[in-house]
């Protein structure tokens, strides 16, 4: 009766085996698993707490029916932030850059063309008015001469004949309106990149604010998690 009852009370409670990696070995009753942690009783204490292992910590667990499972490592999670702000950051500096520049230039070029071609047409529009005042000067000395001899107005023909602006200020006049007309299309490509640098600032500030969620894994305390970084 003695010996059935000490038979009977070392099969009642079945005996498991976890082997750790560095090698020692736990007798136990394996109550559960999951991905991080295996919970067990041990097994000259069956009544007593639980106890928990980290799986990474474990080599194999040969269970009291001759199955024997073998732990795997589990697998890292790399901390990668979720999204590549560092590049992103980088490329909408550039093009503020980028847009800064083409604008100081377009605009510059613009602005000189401008006042080259308001400079042109300042002069030539002197230069005709002094040329009509000269003719009118000769027609009225003419007119004055003719009347005194011949007591009639001189005939039209004898008259001398004034130019059009256009006619008698080219082929500058063709240089000036071109510039004028060319430096308001630099300024307004200009302009376009200037707004074109606001826009990429606008994005770049909005990026630089961006929460970005990095999942990470410290192999150390054997943790994983999830860690939010705010860049500003």
């Amino acid at each position: 009766m003695v010996l059935f009852c000490i038979f009977s009370s070392s099969t009642a409670y079945a005996q498991d085996k976890i082997i750790q990696k560095n090698g020692k070995e736990i007798k136990a009753k394996v109550l559960g698993t999951d991905s991080q942690y295996i919970r067990y009783k041990r097994y000259d204490n069956p009544n007593g707490p639980d106890y928990f292992l980290f799986r990474s910590d474990i080599w194999k667990i040969e269970y009291e029916n001759g199955k024997t499972e073998l732990q795997t490592e589990p697998e890292k999670v790399t901390q990668e932030p979720a999204r590549n702000t560092t590049a992103q950051l980088e490329t909408l500096q550039r093009k503020v850059a980028k847009y800064q520049k083409r604008s100081m230039t377009f605009l510059t070029a613009g602005s000189v063309a401008i006042v080259a071609g308001a400079i042109t047409m300042l002069k030539l529009t002197g230069d005709y008015n002094k040329y009509k005042k000269a003719v009118q000067g000769t027609n009225d000395s003419y007119t004055t001469w003719y009347q005194t001899n011949y007591k009639t107005a001189p005939p039209a023909g004898d008259l001398q004949k004034q130019e059009s602006f256009a006619a008698f200020a080219k082929p500058g006049i063709y240089g000036g309106a071109a510039a004028l007309i060319g430096g308001l299309a630099l300024d307004l490509i200009g302009l376009r990149n200037m707004q074109l640098a606001q826009k990429a600032r606008t994005e770049l500030a909005g990026k630089q604010k961006e929460l970005s969620l990095q999942p990470f894994y410290d192999a150390s305390y054997q943790t994983t998690g999830l860690r939010i970084a705010l860049s500003f």
